[in-house]
Order: structure tokens, then sequence, then C-alpha cells
């Protein structure tokens, strides 16, 4: 038992720094870009809107999916007590009866209802609770990258000469050039800024393309009462497949970051601020 809980403390104590890291590199790239990029290039006023509204969105649905438990034990039902139509869990962290529709997932040592994946930027499975808030979070995130991205790219274009211009993309050698004196603070911090919020941005893209292509057209969600394809397929056309995820009002979560379906409250999911 001594074991399991002090595993269970690493693991808190992992999932702390990785959620304190995402934070900071949020606010650096938003306080840099803000102040340094979009003041810089003059565009402040068309930019700003666009940046503070992504930037909640993020904020709001990735604390959502750092906080709510998607694992069998979320059901509030014992793992010693026999469910019907649920399925038997041998290993340590379940030791019992857990819903059939749940996978084990090593890291969390637990079965997680209707698993996605591990989310190591989240340090916790993202699954049928979460799952939502986790689309509308990449979703998010693309369009906070591509302002950013927008914003850099003005930016290189009226104040980067082509000889200063993969110097300025090459964040290690700027930081190395300011601390030899070469180069100033803001230029350092904006150069940082660039690679950072480029590669968030490749990143979200492909996260975006993967799990709206698994929503689209391969993953049967929720649901085992549609009919079944002979490739194993659901027939499901796509508003279906985001309604069996989101609910009926499924476009709320998109613009109202503090939006829960009546699907999501069935399914035992209580806000998360």
């Amino acid at each position: 038992k001594n074991m399991a809980d002090e595993a269970q403390s690493s693991k808190a104590r992992v999932q702390k720094f990785v959620v304190l890291l995402t934070f900071c590199l949020i606010l650096f790239t938003t306080t840099v870009q803000v102040f340094l990029v979009q003041r810089e290039i003059g565009y402040l006023g068309l930019f700003l809107p666009p940046t503070m509204v992504f930037v909640s969105m993020v904020v709001i649905n990735y604390w959502k999916c750092v906080k709510i438990d998607n694992s069998s034990k979320s059901a509030g039902i014992p793992p010693s007590v026999q469910t019907e139509g649920w399925r038997y869990c041998p290993y340590t962290g379940c030791s019992g009866s857990v819903p059939v529709n749940s996978r084990h997932c090593h890291q969390c040592d637990v079965c997680i209802v209707q698993r996605d994946h591990h989310c190591h930027f989240t340090a916790r499975c993202i699954g049928q609770n979460s799952l939502p808030f986790f689309i509308v979070l990449i979703t998010s995130l693309f369009g906070l990258t591509l302002t950013f991205c927008l914003a850099n790219l003005i930016y290189i274009t009226t104040h980067e000469t082509p000889g200063t211009l993969l110097l300025t993309v090459v964040a290690p050698i700027q930081v190395l050039w300011y601390i030899l004196g070469y180069v100033t603070l803001s230029h350092c911090l904006i150069s940082l800024n660039i690679v950072i919020s480029f590669s968030a941005f490749v990143g979200s893209l492909v996260l975006n393309y993967h799990e709206y292509n698994l929503l689209f057209y391969n993953k049967p969600y929720l649901t085992k009462s549609m009919p079944i394809a002979s490739s194993g397929i659901l027939k499901m056309s796509k508003l279906d497949r985001i309604r069996e995820v989101f609910g009926n009002r499924w476009y709320k979560f998109y613009v109202d970051p503090t939006h829960q379906s009546t699907l999501q409250k069935q399914l035992g999911v209580t806000k998360v601020m």
C-alpha cells in the first residue's frame, strides 16, 4: 500500500509540474506576442481580440481536461461490486469490475471509460468525460497559434533583413548572442516566441487532423446501438458523430467555454472552472 501511495504521489507531482510548465509557456508566448510583436508591428487592434478569445478558450478547456476524471472509479461504484454488463480488470489499479467500454491505462494505472489516449500535456487520460473539451482545446490552440504565426510573419517581413532572418528563427543562437551582448533582450524573446509559436502551430495542426479524422471516419465513440458497416465502422453521419460526443447543441462548446451539454450532465461530468 505504501508503494502504491508513493507512486500516486509521484504521479501527482509530475502532473503539477507539467501543468505549471504548460501554463508558463502559454503566459510567455502570449505576453511576448502582445507586448513585443503585435505592438511593434502596429496591428495590436487587429490581433489582440482573437488572441484574448483563443487564450481564454485554451486555458479554460485545458484546465477542464486536467481536472475531469475519466476513470471507471468516477462512476462511484466500488470495484468489488459486480455490476451487470461490466467486466473484470485484473490490474492492480482496478482489481475489480469496470465498464465494458473502458481500457486500462498503464500510466494512470486505472481503467479509462471510452479511452481516447493518454495526454502527456495534461498528465491524464482523455476519455468519455473530457473528450469534448480536448477537441475544443486543440481547435482553439490551432486558432491561437495561427494568429501568432500571422503576426510573426508580418514582423519578420517588416523588421528583418534576409541576412538576419535565419538567425532570428534559430532561438539557441539568439540566446547565446544575447548572453554575449550582441542582441537586445526583446529581440531574443521575439526569436524564442517565433520558434515556440511555429512549433505549436505545426503540432496543433497534426493533432487536429488526427482527432477530427478519428471523429468523422474511424471511431465509434459512445453508442453501441448504431448499425455497423462491414468494415467495422459505425454508419453515422459526421453530424451524428459530433452529437455523440458533444450533445445536440455541440456548437456552444466552441463559443462558450463554460458550456456543459445535457449529454455531459448525463455522463456525470461536473463543471470545472
